[in-house]
């Protein structure tokens, strides 16, 4: 029996002794002495710290394991009163001993384990899926699914940043090239602008706004996008809570910088608005997708043909119609017709409001451009039968007046008739020049 419990005594000695010489070989203590250790284990990093004191645990634990089983064999000893009762109880003490013993170290080294997971675990996520492991393969499987539900619902409700928010901006490129289409209302709503809000007071740069397009209104008047695109539309856009129409000339074709950006998820915030999310920003990069690969039929492109010449006509019937009311009221003045110049000129004032109102910013140079271009040739044929038609009347006028001055008999009447022919014909020329000059025309002289 004294054998037998020397024999775990060495056991429980030699394991101690062996495992206190591997912890001290791993790493040599830091500390010179007894007196300076705290010091040095505060001056440590922390995880240096926690690993120090948790083998002093362990050499503590494993001390009082080998008290306590010698503690347990010198009771066995004492309670034996014949050989073989002794060496009955010998056995069983021996065993409860190591099983006590095997059971308090797997119980440490569990502890260990949790604590060593709860210090070392980064985020809740991890901790889930430790506890999920714990469980069946179909339990662990199904856990998995949900997070990821969970991480896709978070990536769509997350703020894009710059680069993603840029791949969905409405440029004015692609208004000229959209406006008259039939996607044209769907691909801008929805989309962001970079909108210019006119020059900055101190610094003399231009500013723009970062705003969502939230509808295509009706503009007060035709005006020029860009060269030969017209349009008598506007956006609306939204910058927090304010909402307004604008022009689309005003729309930038450069990208949304990083301050820009900023500034409006500042206004979102303070506004109390809703920011953009990812699940808005891919639904409007499909609506993109399919605005550049769409194809027109025969029937929306001769639509978009009658919706083009509807706006942009609407300036140039307004301006011949002037025109041709500016020569009629040129003529009633050089006769004198006072009632013909009045109702005239009623007209023509309306008509300037008109164009005013509607007309291209009101630039009263590019209708004279229009007329010309589209009717240059005709005018050059009408001015050079006016042209025929006066040279023919002062031939006319001349020959009347030198057989009237060869007639003596009636010198009065004679001066007068001339005289009021020659009037006409001088104000009919000069009436036809200034309209041949308004119209960028030029009369050939005999």
């Amino acid at each position: 029996m004294d054998n037998i419990d020397d024999f775990i005594l060495q056991l429980a000695d030699k394991d101690t002794s062996s495992k206190s010489a591997i912890k001290s070989s791993k790493k040599p203590r830091k500390y010179a002495s007894d007196s300076d250790e705290d010091g040095v284990l505060l001056a440590l990093p922390e995880v240096e710290r926690e690993r120090i004191l948790s083998e002093r645990s362990e050499e503590r634990q494993r001390n009082l394991e080998r008290l306590e089983v010698r503690k347990l064999l010198k009771d066995g000893r004492r309670d034996d009163s014949t050989r073989r009762s002794t060496r009955a109880k010998g056995s069983g003490t021996t065993s409860r001993a190591l099983s006590e013993l095997t059971r308090r170290r797997e119980e440490k080294k569990s502890s260990r384990t949790t604590k060593r997971h709860r210090r070392h675990s980064p985020s809740p996520d991890k901790k889930k899926r430790h506890r999920y492991e714990e469980h069946s393969d179909y339990e662990n499987s199904e856990g998995w699914h949900e997070s990821d539900d969970e991480r896709e619902t978070k990536e769509k409700k997350r703020a894009p940043n710059l680069e993603e928010i840029q791949s969905v901006s409405f440029t004015r490129n692609m208004i000229e090239q959209w406006l008259y289409t039939p996607f044209f209302d769907n691909t801008a709503i929805g989309s962001y602008v970079r909108l210019y809000i006119g020059p900055d007071p101190t610094k003399k740069v231009p500013v723009y706004r970062v705003c969502q397009v939230v509808d295509v209104s009706p503009w007060h008047k035709v005006y020029k996008v860009s060269e030969g695109v017209f349009s008598n539309r506007g956006l609306k856009v939204k910058y927090g809570k304010s909402e307004k129409v604008f022009p689309m000339d005003i729309i930038s074709n450069q990208p949304i910088t990083q301050s820009e950006y900023t500034r409006l998820l500042s206004v979102l915030e303070s506004e109390r608005q809703r920011t953009p999310t990812m699940d808005q920003v891919e639904r409007k990069l499909e609506d993109l997708k399919r605005a550049k690969s769409y194809v027109l039929n025969h029937k929306e492109v001769a639509d978009m043909i009658a919706r083009k010449r509807k706006v942009q006509g609407q300036n140039v019937s307004v301006a011949m119609e002037r025109a041709e009311v500016l020569a009629r009221l040129e003529h009633a003045k050089g006769y004198g017709n006072e009632e013909e110049v009045a109702r005239l000129s009623q007209r023509l004032q309306s008509l300037d409001d008109l164009v005013d109102r509607g007309g291209n910013d009101g630039s009263q140079q590019h209708i004279w451009e229009e007329i010309n271009k589209r009717n240059r040739q005709r005018d050059r044929i009408e001015s050079q039968e006016v042209e025929l038609r006066l040279s023919e009347e002062r031939r006319k006028a001349i020959k009347l007046a030198m057989l009237q001055s060869s007639q003596q008999s009636n010198t009065s009447e004679s001066e007068k008739i001339p005289e009021a022919t020659v009037v006409v014909v001088a104000s009919y020329e000069k009436l036809m020049r200034s309209l041949g000059k308004e119209l960028n025309i030029e009369f050939i002289d005999e």
